[in-house]
């Protein structure tokens, strides 16, 4: 998996986190920086999880500041954690075969 995927999660995760601090706004910018990184990937795959993670991340921070209910808030972030993986699953499939 290459630096800016293991950053670009590093930054979902931190997001999360940041719930239980009120979620800074430092941290959804942190999110978005990633969008020209996953535009400029060939994989369709990839590109479009890795830029639907990062809408559903900036739903999850709207959602949370607006004061949606818990439910729904958790709801999203379980969805987070799930796009999660697969973008991870996604970015360390493609890397090996790039080493292959």
């Amino acid at each position: 998996m290459d630096k800016q995927l293991i950053e670009f999660d590093n930054a979902v995760e931190a997001l999360g986190d940041s719930m239980l601090i009120n979620m800074p706004k430092d941290q959804i910018k942190d999110v978005q920086q990633f969008c020209e990184y996953f535009e400029q990937q060939e994989d369709v795959k990839l590109r479009k999880l890795g830029l639907r993670l990062i809408d559903e991340c900036v739903a999850f921070a709207y959602m949370y500041r607006v004061g949606v209910s818990y439910d729904k808030v958790f709801d999203k972030s379980l969805e987070i954690g799930h796009l999660r993986e697969e973008v991870t699953r996604r970015g360390l499939r493609l890397n090996r075969s790039i080493k292959a």
